[in-house]
Parts: C-alpha cells; structure tokens; sequence
C-alpha cells in the first residue's frame, strides 16, 4: 500500500511539472511574446492654445512618465511642434527635468510659447493666423533605444487614468487684447417670438456701453463701427427672463470691407457675463 501511494505521489508530481512547463491555457497564448512598454500621461493640460495676438501665450501640459521601473528606463521625452506638413524638434527633457510625482512617478512641465513656436518653425507673422493648427507631439525614448509616440498610443490608453495622447492637437486662436478696429454685426433670434424679456447683448467701447436687444418678435440684426484708433472694447450678454430662447451671432468685418468672419456664436440658454471674441486680422 505505502508503494503504491508513492508512486502515485510520484505520478502526479510530474504531471503538475508537465503542465507547468507547458500551459494550455488562452491567457498564456495571448501574452506569449509580450513586452513591456511606456506611456505618457496627461496629468493636466493647461492650455490647450496659442492666441495670435498674444506671443507670450503658451501651449502649456503636465505630464507623467511610467513603465516597468516607475519611470527608472525613461532616457528623454523629445517635444516636437507640426505646422502643415514639417515638422520640428523644439526641446529635449531629460531625467533631470523631471521631478518625483505623489504616486512615485517622474513628472515635468512641457510649455511652448507662440514666440518660440514660430521662431522653431521659421515663421514670419504673415505665414500664420488664427485657425491654424500646431500640434505638439511627444516621443518617450527608454534606455534600451526604444521609442514610443502617438503612433503607439491605441485607443485603451486614449481616456481613463492613462489619458495618454503623446500628440495634441493644438490651435491658434484670434482673442483681442485691445480693440480691434472693423464693422461688427449682432444678428438676434428669439425662438418663441416675442423679444428678448429684458435679455441684451453690451458692446463698451473706450468706456461708453450700448446695449443690443430684440424688442420684439423673432429676429433683429444691429451693425456697429470700432474706429481705427479705439484702445479699448469688451462684450457682454446680460440674461432675461427666457434666456433658452434667445442665441445670436456676432460676425466682423475689416474698415475696407474685406475678410468677413464669424467672430462668436452664442446661445441659446447663454450664461451671461464678458463674451471673447476670435477675431482674425
């Protein structure tokens, strides 16, 4: 009896060893060949734009490093800056540029100033406007030479805790820093009918404010001058009684008649308070 509960001991010891050795498990199949890699992640993107009248305004982003060594195999995080179609290398983080995070992970700041973004690129100021795109993409490089970017970047590590984009896709916006002279148009709508219930739109140049509003009825379109010269200007839409029921446009054109454009849509249900305009020049 005690040989024959040896060797069955025996017997299945080595099968346990067999299929230790050789698992016919899915999982296994599935990661067979598998390595591990590194992301980027977004902590907090602070500004997302440039703005064309403003040079010191900045594309500006937080971001973390992780891989298999809580960022210890990180070499470099190369920043690059996209304009129609070129492409170009605009500074180099190295592991001295990062600091410790509150989960134990490398952290830096990534911030590009329109300044520098079109001196980078060669730019003069005619060659860009408002509307076009600067995309910023980031390249991790490891110490073993590998080297991972948005191309990398699937569609699971897009959202969530990751939110690893490694590319973003950043504008350059038209937002006035003083007056911008032009003949700008108000065109109203109030979707049931019967005015605006005390809503307005308050356009105030160099200090004087006039107020815009539907009376009555479903539409109304007001045109007013900013004259070459005027430092200062700011609009505001002052809320009524049925704010769901009113939206309007604000289009600009330029003294000589040229280069029309849509310069804000709002509503309906505005929040009301200062409005930004884009306004291209």
């Amino acid at each position: 009896m005690k040989n024959r509960i040896l060797k069955l001991m025996t017997l299945s010891m080595a099968i346990f060893m067999v299929a230790c050795q050789e698992s016919d498990n899915a999982i296994d199949k599935v990661f067979e060949g598998t390595t591990n890699g590194a992301i980027i992640r977004t902590v907090s993107l602070n500004s997302g734009e440039f703005n064309s009248y403003d040079l010191n305004s900045a594309f500006d982003v937080d971001i973390e490093v992780q891989d298999v060594e809580n960022g210890g195999l990180m070499e470099k995080v190369n920043v690059y800056l996209q304009f129609k179609g070129s492409e170009v290398l605009v500074s180099t983080l190295t592991a001295s540029n990062f600091t410790t995070g509150p989960f134990g992970l490398p952290r830096a700041n990534v911030r590009i100033t329109l300044s520098e973004a079109v001196a980078a690129l060669g730019l003069s100021s005619s060659q860009y406007t408002g509307g076009d795109a600067l995309p910023v993409r980031l390249e991790l490089v490891l110490t073993d030479g590998r080297v991972f970017t948005d191309k990398d970047g699937s569609g699971s590590l897009q959202g969530s805790y990751f939110s690893s984009p490694y590319k973003y896709n950043t504008v350059i916006k038209c937002i006035p820093t003083s007056a911008v002279p032009g003949i700008y148009t108000i065109d109203m709508v109030d979707s049931y009918g019967d005015g605006w219930n005390g809503a307005s739109v308050d356009v105030t140049i160099d200090g004087t404010t006039t107020s815009y509003t539907i009376d009555d009825g479903s539409t109304a379109s007001h045109t007013f001058t900013i004259p070459a010269g005027a430092s200062t200007m700011s609009f505001a839409y002052t809320n009524g009684a049925w704010d769901s029921e009113a939206s309007y446009v604000i289009t600009y054109t330029k003294l000589d008649g040229t280069s029309e454009q849509t310069a804000l849509t709002d509503g309906p249900s505005s929040a009301g308070g200062t409005k930004v305009l884009s306004v291209c020049q």
